[in-house]
Order: C-alpha cells, then sequence, then structure tokens
C-alpha cells in the first residue's frame, strides 16, 4: 500500500459566485477503517435565519456538544427520530428559553462520533442490507453518500426545503487510506486530503485501499475499466451530456466521477447519484459488464438508460431540488424522461418502444391508484408510480403538446428559483411555459385527476398485438473468492393469448421453479421473466442477454 503523509491541499469547482442562502462547512473528519470509526469536529456557517427547522444527523452519531463559533458556549439541544421522514437520522433543534419556540445561530460548531459495523468477510454478509444512506464499511473501504447525513444537514420543515449542498473546506485524516475522494473534488492519494469547494454539493465521501485515474472528460475512483472501456464510457457520458444541456438550454455543470464500490451485504446491487458522482454498488463490477472490448462498444444499449437517468439528476436533482408532495414525481420521473428521450436520440425507436412497453406493462398494476392532481404525501408516489408512470404520463403530455412544448416546459421548471414542486408548480409551469389554459384543462380532465385517469393513459399506449412471448434467465449469485464458472439457465420462449392474469401465472410458476431447481451450493439465484408482444422483440432479447452473460456463465437451456 502506498502512503503519504503530507497535507495535500486542492480546491476545486471554484467559482466566483457567493452561496448567500447556502450553508458552509469547514472542519476535520477522522476516519478508522478498521475500527468503523467516525470522528468530526466540524463549523456550519451561513445558516439561514429560520426558527422552523431540525438539524440532521446520522443516528449512529453522539454528540459531545452544539457550541457557539468561538467555543465559548454551549447550545442546549433537544432531539426525536422520525422514521417517516429521515430515517437514516435523528432530528435536533435548539429550544428557546421559554421552550415554546426554537433559534438557529447562523454559525455553529459541533463534534461527534460513531462506530459502524465493519464487514469485512463477504461470506458472513446479510443478503440484503445496503443502501444509499448507508455508512458503509466493508474492510477496504468506507463510503457515505448525503442521504447517510454524516454531516450536519439542515432541513426547514416550513419550506420541505433540505440543505444537502454546501460549500465547504474539510480535511479528511484516514490513516489507513490508500486515496481519499470528496465528491466534486479530484481524488488524492494521501492519508490526509483537503477538499474544498465554492460551488454547493451534497457530499459523498470515499476513502480507503483504491486507485482512480482520469479518462478524458470523467475520473474514474476505484474501478477495474480496461483503457477502453473507460474510453466507451467517457464516450457515452459526454454524448448523453450534450444532449441534455443543447435540450434544456442549460450547461451541464462539471466533470462526471464514475465510483465503483462494493456492498456491505451479499446482493445489494445498484447505481446511485450523488452528482457529479454516478456510484456503483455491486458485487460482480457491473461497470465492467458494460462495454465488450473487443467491439469498443456497449454490451447491450439497454442499460444505457441507467447511466442516462444517473446522469440526468444534474437537472433534476442539482439544478432543481425537488420537495412537497411531488417530490418523487420531480427528482426521479422527470429525470427517467429525460432518461427516455437520450435513448431515442441516441439509440433509437426500437429501443424508445421497448422502453415505453415497460412502463405500460409496469403501470397496468398500480393499485391501488392516485392520479398526479390528487396526490397529498410524497409516498403516494410508489417505486413504480415514479419510475413508471411519469415518464409515461409525460409522454402522452408530449403527444398532446407537442415534443418541443415538452422541453419548454422542462425548461420553465429548471428555471424556476426556490419552488415549491406540488401540483400547483406543476400546472402553473405548464402555463408559464406557453401551453393555453384550455388545454392544461383538458390534461387534468383526461390524465390528473382520479378516476379514469390511468385507463385513459393506458388506451393511449394500448397494443395491438394479440400475443405474449415470454421467456425466464435465472444465474447463480457468484459467491467472492468462488473460482468456479457459475452458472445459468434459460428457457425456449413460449407463448400465450395476451392475457395479463394468464402472463402472472406463468411467471410465478417460472419463479417457484427457479426457487426449488436452484443450485444449493450456491445457495441463492437471481432470476428474471421477461415477456414481449411479439416473437421478434423476444428472440432479440434472449439473443442479447445470452450474449451478454455467455463468457462468464455456463448457459444451460432448460424448461419447467
Amino acid at each position: 500500500m502506498r502512503l503519504r503523509l503530507h497535507l495535500l491541499l486542492l480546491g476545486c469547482l471554484s467559482g466566483l459566485l457567493a452561496y448567500a442562502q447556502t450553508p458552509h462547512l469547514t472542519g476535520d473528519v477522522y476516519i478508522s477503517l478498521k475500527d468503523g470509526l467516525i470522528r468530526a469536529d466540524v463549523m456550519v456557517s451561513r445558516l439561514p435565519a429560520t426558527t422552523h427547522y431540525t438539524l440532521r444527523l446520522n443516528s449512529g452519531f453522539n454528540v459531545q456538544a452544539f457550541r457557539d463559533s468561538a467555543d465559548v458556549t454551549a447550545y442546549t439541544a433537544e432531539k426525536t427520530y422520525d422514521g417517516d421522514n429521515a430515517y437514516e437520522s435523528f432530528q435536533y433543534w435548539f429550544p428557546s428559553q421559554d421552550r415554546k419556540s426554537r433559534f438557529l445561530p447562523r454559525q455553529l460548531r459541533v463534534r461527534y462520533v460513531g462506530a459502524f459495523p465493519v464487514h469485512r468477510d463477504s461470506l458472513k454478509r446479510n443478503l440484503r442490507g445496503d443502501w444509499k444512506g448507508n455508512i458503509a464499511f466493508n474492510g477496504k473501504t468506507v463510503r457515505a453518500a448525503e442521504q447517510a447525513t454524516w454531516y450536519p444537514v439542515l432541513y426547514d420543515t416550513l419550506q420541505d426545503r433540505l440543505y444537502q449542498n454546501v460549500t465547504f473546506d474539510l480535511t479528511i485524516h484516514c490513516p489507513e487510506a490508500k486515496a481519499i475522494y470528496v465528491n466534486g473534488c479530484p481524488p488524492q492519494y494521501g492519508q490526509t486530503a483537503r477538499f474544498r469547494s465554492d460551488i454547493p454539493l451534497p457530499l459523498l465521501l470515499f476513502a480507503g485501499d483504491f486507485d482512480f485515474k482520469k479518462e478524458q472528460s470523467t475520473y474514474l475512483v476505484n474501478t477495474s475499466l480496461s483503457n477502453t472501456q473507460a474510453a466507451v464510457l467517457d464516450s457515452w457520458l459526454t454524448r448523453i451530456k450534450t444532449y441534455y444541456a443543447q435540450q434544456l438550454q442549460k450547461p451541464y455543470g462539471t466533470d462526471i466521477t464514475l465510483l465503483a464500490s462494493t456492498p456491505t451485504s451479499r446482493r445489494n446491487d445498484w447505481l446511485f447519484v450523488t452528482y457529479p458522482t454516478i456510484a456503483s454498488v455491486s458485487p460482480t463490477g457491473f461497470l465492467n459488464t458494460m462495454v465488450d472490448e473487443q467491439k469498443r462498444a456497449l454490451t447491450d444499449s439497454a442499460n444505457l438508460s441507467f447511466i442516462a437517468h444517473e446522469l440526468g439528476h444534474y437537472y433534476f436533482g442539482s439544478v432543481l431540488a425537488p420537495n412537497a408532495t411531488l417530490r418523487w414525481a420531480f427528482l426521479e420521473g422527470m429525470t427517467e424522461y429525460l432518461s427516455l428521450q437520450a435513448i431515442r436520440e441516441l439509440v433509437g425507436t426500437a429501443a424508445y418502444e421497448r422502453q415505453l412497453k415497460q412502463y405500460v406493462g409496469a403501470s397496468k398494476g398500480l393499485s391501488p391508484f392516485v392520479a398526479l392532481k390528487d396526490v397529498r404525501r410524497p409516498d403516494e408516489v410508489t417505486e413504480t408510480y415514479r419510475y413508471q408512470y411519469v415518464p409515461l404520463l409525460l409522454t402522452a403530455m408530449e403527444r398532446q403538446l407537442g415534443r418541443d412544448q415538452l422541453w419548454k416546459w422542462l425548461r420553465t421548471i429548471l428555471n424556476s428559483q426556490n419552488a415549491l414542486t406540488d401540483y400547483a408548480f406543476f400546472r402553473n409551469t405548464l402555463l408559464e411555459s406557453g401551453v393555453a389554459a384550455k388545454d392544461v384543462d383538458a390534461l387534468e380532465q383526461t390524465y390528473l385527476t382520479t378516476g379514469q385517469a390511468l385507463p385513459n393513459l393506458l388506451a393511449q399506449f394500448k397494443s395491438k398485438a394479440t400475443q405474449y412471448y415470454y421467456w425466464g434467465f435465472s444465474r447463480e449469485v457468484r459467491k467472492p473468492g468462488d473460482t468456479r464458472k457459475p452458472s445459468a439457465f434459460y428457457t425456449s420462449i413460449k407463448t400465450i393469448p395476451l392475457d395479463e392474469a394468464e402472463l402472472s401465472k406463468q411467471a410465478q410458476r417460472y419463479f417457484a421453479h427457479v426457487k426449488s431447481n436452484c443450485d444449493p451450493a450456491n445457495e441463492m439465484c437471481t432470476s428474471d421473466f421477461n415477456s414481449y408482444e411479439t416473437a421478434d422483440e423476444a428472440k432479440q432479447a434472449q439473443q442479447r442477454w445470452l450474449k451478454r452473460y455467455g463468457e462468464t456463465y455456463t448457459l444451460t437451456a432448460r424448461d419447467y
């Protein structure tokens, strides 16, 4: 392990603008990879003038004291836990002398320490239990994103505004580290490193035993991508960013970082974004599977939708920070719509149509259903609702209003300042973008008010097909350290009349078969049940899957 003991000073993303309404974080953070310890002594300044707030800090931390900036006076603090709204954190506040209200100093100092599990032995990890809000020690690295509230995060309860984005000047101390990375700054080799940004960013911390390098416009942190794979991914990232910037008439912020991490569980495998970082948390190295090195191309263009979605979060996540009742519709639904447009433009209409069919299939299962106008709580916008239904809804609106008008509306949304992203904002920005009131009324009556909204939407995408073509694919979950080639099996393509209930029965039969036939030596299989409306789509999709897994798995045809 290469260690450097000297202090590195590196500024990043510096700008000329002053962010008076953005908290500024300074201080020191000390980390022990061996013991899973984090200790911090930080100053939070430029806090807004509000008495309606809480300060969020991960529930694994014990606070020594909240003190004034001169470190003379200790503030009396109270705390509560609200798992529905802040699952990972305690919420602190400072009561006034009469305890009838709250006060918030413009700056304060806080010292805290916490111990977290270190999951060194991959065989002893839980099957599930890693997520973006986890402070994840895996024995080699620590990963902590803004959702983990590893730094104090102010929440304005009156405006429903979360101040996750901060400017900062932080020094990270990690004696066992080879390298350290803080989101938005170039990674640094060494045991101690200082990171600064004058532009507000959400904070992702990654430290430990890893290497990094810079592609043309992409930082690669802890990846094992070859030069060819890195160049292909960098090229696609650049194309997508350029497309978004052109359509939204707003430059893409800065260079992207691709970060690879392993989970502290055995089965969690996902991507998340903390702009400008796209993080892959994968036990099998997902980023490497995306590029065919021999052909210098993506192994499956369908994977591009994941990357396009995460890139879109610069606009719906950083430029606009969604909140209020339609937080998830704006944050994930509109980002998924951006991704869909990128797929249509850069991959082609066939991939675009496949994506729409996936949205339709998922949206059919929404029950109970609440139309957008009638959403009263953020949790009513479920995962299927935000990722599948909302982009389908926006596509129907696009067909009625025109594609150019939808882009104009999205630009209007992104140019709004300090907005509450509720239904009133949804409607008003449509009007501000030039949609006539009568057309907005028609949209409300057809798609946006509970009643026939969902059937009306699905009718716009009704298939002319009369058959379902389906097949299954299952593969072993690879155990770390297992050198044998894992197995996978797939079924032939079968067909039934276009009947949702019957298709559901066939899926249940398949998953029951997999459960009883998975290799017990490997304990677990991951399975997919894929359905299509034409034989050609099913055949082409199966060929793509077999090609993707053919080199790394022993494939066997099997029916049930």
